[in-house]
C-alpha cells in the first residue's frame, strides 16, 4: 500500500508539473499571438493612416486648395488685371503691395499741390523743368510708372494711351499727359523712350526721369513717394500748376471719370479767379 502511494504520489506531481508547464506554454503562445497581432495593427492600421488618410489630405485637399483656389485667385484677377484693362509668389513677390492695392476700390479726393519746378530729364534726354517746360499752364494728367513694373504700371499706361485718342483735340491746346518715373536710378531717357513707343506716345505725353532726389521731390508734393519704389501706390492726377487745384485718383479710376475731371478743371480755369491770375 505504501509502495503504490507513492507511486500514485509521483505520478500526481508529475501531471501538476506538467500541467504548469502546459499553462506557461499557453501563456507564451498567447502572449506571442498577441504581439502578432500588435504588429499587424501597427503596419496595417498606421500604414493605412499614412497612406490613406495623409496621402489624401495631401493630395486631394491641399491639391484642391493650391489649384482650385489659388489658382482661381491667380487666373481671375490677374489675368483681368493682364487683359481686360491690361495688365505669387508668397512674401517673395515683389509686386505684392501692387497686387494689393489693385483690389482696393477707386478713390478720388480733391487737393492742393504746390509743385516743385523740378530739372529733369524727359524721354529724348532733353533737360526740361517741370513746370515750365512740362506743365506749364495746361491742364495735366500725371501718373507715376516704372519700366519694369508688370502689374499696377502698365494698366495706367495702357489707360493713358485711350485718354491720348480720347483728347486728341485738346492735346497740345490745353491738355498734356505726363508720366514720371518712381525708379530714377534705372529709368533711363533710352528705357524710357523704348517704353513710349511701347504705349504710342505722341508728343504731348511726357515720359520724366532724372536726378533721384529731383524726382522724389515731385513724388513728395504729388503723395506718390515711397521708401521702396515697387510699391508706389496706384494714382493718377488731374490738375494744374496754375491753380494749383488737383483731382487725385487713387486705384484705376474709369476713363469717363478722368475725363470728367479734365472737363471741370478747364471749366474752373475758364472762371474770373483764373483769369484774374493770368
Amino acid at each position: 500500500m505504501t509502495v503504490q502511494h507513492e507511486m500514485r504520489g509521483r505520478v500526481l506531481r508529475s501531471t501538476m508539473m506538467a500541467m504548469a508547464l502546459a499553462g506557461f506554454g499557453g501563456l507564451a503562445a498567447a502572449a506571442e499571438e498577441a504581439h502578432a497581432q500588435h504588429q499587424a495593427m501597427d503596419h496595417s492600421q498606421h500604414a493605412a493612416m499614412d497612406h490613406s488618410q495623409h496621402a489624401t489630405m495631401d493630395h486631394s485637399r491641399h491639391a484642391a486648395m493650391d489649384h482650385s483656389q489659388h489658382q482661381a485667385m491667380d487666373h481671375s484677377q490677374h489675368q483681368a488685371m493682364d487683359h481686360s484693362q491690361h495688365g505669387g509668389d508668397g512674401a517673395a513677390d515683389p509686386h505684392a503691395a501692387h497686387r494689393a492695392a489693385m483690389a482696393k476700390p477707386t478713390a478720388a479726393s480733391t487737393l492742393d499741390v504746390v509743385v516743385p519746378d523740378a530739372r529733369l530729364l524727359d524721354q529724348d534726354g532733353k533737360p526740361v523743368r517741370f513746370v515750365e517746360d512740362v506743365l506749364g499752364d495746361k491742364v495735366v494728367i500725371v501718373d507715376f510708372v516704372y519700366t519694369t513694373c508688370t502689374t499696377i504700371c502698365p494698366v495706367q499706361s495702357a489707360l493713358f494711351n485711350a485718354l491720348q485718342s480720347k483728347l486728341a483735340d485738346k492735346l497740345g491746346r490745353s491738355v498734356e499727359l505726363v508720366s514720371v518715373s518712381v525708379d530714377p536710378r534705372r529709368d533711363t531717357p533710352a528705357r524710357l523712350k523704348q517704353a513710349a513707343e511701347k504705349y504710342g506716345s505722341g508728343s504731348n505725353w511726357h515720359w520724366l526721369t532724372g536726378e533721384r532726389a529731383e524726382v522724389e521731390d515731385v513724388l513728395r508734393a504729388y503723395g506718390a513717394y515711397t521708401p521702396n519704389y515697387t510699391e508706389h501706390p496706384p494714382l493718377v492726377l488731374v490738375g494744374d500748376a496754375v491753380q494749383g487745384k488737383w483731382t487725385r485718383f487713387f486705384g484705376f479710376p474709369d476713363m469717363q471719370k478722368i475725363l470728367d475731371a479734365v472737363d471741370t478743371t478747364l471749366a474752373a480755369r475758364d472762371s474770373s479767379t483764373y483769369a484774374k491770375a493770368q
